[in-house]
């Protein structure tokens, strides 16, 4: 990787007071890039990672880099828009959007109400949409932009107690591929990133995990898949990347090869559902049409 990969352009990293945004923008920056620096804390908090927004541009600007503050809630739809506005007016553009702000959300699909799944929407999903949105117009004027939305683990593939926070994070994966073939005609590449790692959104969740190395869920092993995702070699789109617990990996939904159903009623089901669910063949579609395209 160059020492300075990123000269030259301009990256947005959300929820960067901490965790893997910390981690991310602080790296974008000693590669070079000129980076604004986004998080809703308005005071340290409790522990010592919790950083503002402006305590990690000022540890930047003290290294002789480049880095500015924007402290807010993307989960605000004008100030979501504003922030990516604000980026391009400072440094005339905008080549890369990490969207890594978010919170964590507890409840079940049987006892969440409406309010609290709408409330976690607007920060874990509509947030990262309206600064992809906004991000576009310009990344498409100027045939180049690198967006990459943050998932989740648990989104990937569930677990209970957490229904808010994995609904609206499952979305992003969506939100992503979508994203990124509606702008395939474009050098824009937009994906998703599924980390495994100790946040500050769930500061507590792997200290009751002895069997898991807390060091293979520090932030800092999800950063160099993120660097690629947002560098000029990354040459895919609408992909979803995991890292985390010492392991780099695709996610990814298939098909299996299935069974025809010539002849077939529904009293037939239960005779060949071992073979509708076999993955010993599978297929890994590019869209919705290639199941009847193709």
């Amino acid at each position: 990787m160059a020492d300075r990969q990123f000269d030259g352009r301009v990256a947005l990293v959300t929820g960067a007071g901490s965790g893997i945004g910390y981690e991310e923008a602080t790296s974008l920056a000693r590669l070079g890039a000129k980076v604004v620096v986004n998080d809703v804390r308005t005071k340290h908090g409790e522990r010592p990672e919790e950083a503002t927004a402006e305590e990690v541009a000022a540890e930047l600007t003290a290294e002789g880099l480049t880095a500015v503050a924007d402290t807010g809630s993307i989960g605000d739809e004008d100030y979501a828009v504003g922030l990516v506005e604000r980026t391009v007016e400072r440094f005339g553009r905008i080549d890369i959007l990490i969207n890594n702000a978010g919170i964590i959300a507890r409840g079940t699909s049987h006892d969440t109400d409406t309010k609290f799944l709408m409330d976690t929407f607007a920060i874990n999903f509509l947030g990262s949409f309206w600064t992809q949105r906004a991000a576009l117009g310009y990344m498409r004027e100027q045939n180049y932009g690198r967006i990459l939305n943050t998932s989740s683990g648990a989104a990937a593939f569930g677990a209970p107690g957490f229904f808010p926070y994995i609904v609206s994070k499952t979305a992003i994966v969506g939100l992503s591929r979508s994203a990124a073939l509606d702008n395939a005609d474009f050098d824009v590449k937009i994906n998703s990133l599924c980390p495994v790692a100790r946040t500050m959104m769930d500061p507590d969740h792997f200290d009751s995990r002895a069997h898991v190395d807390k060091d293979m869920v520090h932030p800092k092993w999800v950063t160099p898949i993120a660097m690629y995702l947002v560098g000029e070699e990354c040459k895919f789109s609408g992909e979803t990347l995991s890292a985390g617990v010492g392991v780099w990996a695709r996610v990814f939904t298939g098909k299996t090869r299935g069974v025809p159903p010539n002849g077939l009623s529904s009293a037939d089901v239960a005779e060949v559902i071992d073979d509708i669910f076999d993955v010993s063949e599978f297929k890994v579609l590019r869209s919705a049409a290639a199941q009847y395209d193709d």
